[in-house]
């Protein structure tokens, strides 16, 4: 009898343990999910990353895609392919994320994000090691996220060359811009 007893709470223990490693998985799955699905400035701050991280244009898209909608990756696909952007993209190379302040709305599912990037520019392709300049640049960029199923994506992208500031006192014509185009120095122009 006293066998059985012994086996019967060894029996017991196992099973207390068992089922703690379960509820601690599981509190762990549910912490992953709900972060997963509530907009953080840390879930923006890794799009952004790369986003405003390639060697040229085009250069990031598998590494953005699975980031956004398929509507939201098709403008951004539309909008490489725009002329402005193609004139210049031998010209624009090493997009490199520095920094951003991250404004996010968890109730509407928004982001607005002061980014700070640095690019590099050359003036002549022909003697391209001798002619670059490095340039910080910076964007307001407001980001719309939809809520799919354990998973938050970007769903639309908005780029303003101004800062916030200036938002108030201009149409969104004026400002919006081409997201992979940044203002070019004088002294890549001749």
């Amino acid at each position: 009898m006293m066998g059985y007893t012994a086996g019967q709470h060894s029996t017991a223990k196992q099973s207390r343990k068992e089922i703690e490693l379960a509820a601690a998985k599981l509190v762990e799955d549910k912490q992953a999910e709900d972060k997963a699905s509530i907009l953080s400035s840390d879930t923006v701050k890794e799009f952004l990353t790369q986003y405003y991280t390639k060697e040229k244009l085009g250069e990031n898209n598998t590494r953005i895609q699975p980031y956004m909608t398929e509507s939201a990756y098709s403008q951004e696909l539309t909008s490489q392919n725009d002329t402005m952007n193609q004139v210049y993209k031998d010209y624009i190379l090493d997009y490199h994320f520095e920094k951003a302040d991250i404004f996010v709305n968890q109730t509407t599912n928004q982001a607005i994000a002061m980014v700070s990037y640095n690019v590099t520019y050359v003036s002549d392709l022909k003697n391209a090691n001798q002619s670059k300049t490095n340039q910080t640049e910076t964007r307001t960029v407001k980001l719309s996220y939809s809520k799919l199923p354990g998973k938050l994506l970007v769903n639309q992208v908005q780029v303003w060359k101004s800062g916030l500031d200036d938002l108030d006192k201009a149409t969104p014509k004026t400002l919006e811009e081409s997201s992979s185009v940044p203002s070019l120095p004088n002294t890549t122009t001749k």
